[in-house]
């Protein structure tokens, strides 16, 4: 009997044959829904770790490099004559924008054709992937009172040997009037202008960012095309 009452302590319980049935502890329980919540909490813990790191490789804040400002300047080296195009106005990109983008450069310019009354404004911009890439004209736009006229298509240029594609969106002042800015954009590696559908995704730290603005134009005669034709062979001279 005094075998059977130090297995009785040890399992828990004794059937009416004079067996014995294990049962947990209410202890024993509670040791293991600690240790469930436990390791519960540490798995949250690494993902959220995890997404972080992700979310900043995407965002582009672990870039690091002190020849990046330097590679930024280069923007600034863009002639002010581009075959009939010639520079008439020169701004600084809105600090606020600045500052969402985090560029190591920037150009903002206003050129004027020729012997016309055509006018573009183009801005390249250079810097993380993240902010660079989600940073598009249907949103800056829109939030200043324009309406999207005419959906998104991609715009392909040959220029000197190189395929580019540019994404071409058109605006109007109102809603159901006719378009009256003409919008390309485009991102770039380094390589040929691209319009991505995520270039978020890229596989590179910095993005190049090119917008280009202007009339929409007559059929079979669109200035923003003009302008691109001659720009992007020259600035492609300081894009690295």
């Amino acid at each position: 009997m005094a075998a059977l009452s130090l297995r009785d302590h040890v399992d828990g319980s004794v059937d009416s044959n004079g067996g014995s049935s294990f049962q947990s502890s209410p202890q024993a329980g509670k040791q293991l829904t600690v240790a469930r919540k436990q390791g519960a909490f540490w798995t949250l813990i690494a993902l959220v770790a995890l997404s972080c790191v992700v979310h900043g490789y995407l965002d582009g804040r672990w870039t690091v490099n002190a020849n990046l400002n330097d590679q930024g300047k280069l923007l600034s080296e863009i002639p002010e004559q581009i075959g009939d195009w010639k520079l008439t106005g020169t701004k600084q990109l809105d600090p606020k924008a600045e500052q969402l983008l985090r560029c190591f450069g920037s150009v903002v310019r206003e050129y004027t054709k020729e012997g016309t009354s055509e006018v573009v404004n183009v801005a390249i911009m250079f810097g993380p992937r993240g902010p660079i890439a989600v940073h598009t004209p249907e949103v800056c736009y829109s939030s200043v009172g324009t309406e999207i006229a005419r959906d998104r298509k991609v715009e392909s240029l040959d220029v000197e040997g190189q395929d580019n594609s540019l994404w071409s969106v058109q605006f109007a002042d109102a809603v159901d009037a006719l378009p009256s800015l003409d919008v390309w954009y485009a991102w770039s590696d380094g390589g040929p202008w691209e319009a991505r559908e995520q270039p978020r995704f890229w596989l590179t730290e910095t993005l190049y960012k090119i917008q280009v603005a202007g009339p929409v134009g007559e059929i079979g005669q669109r200035p923003v095309e003009d302008f691109l034709t001659a720009f992007l062979p020259v600035a492609g001279k300081a894009v690295r």
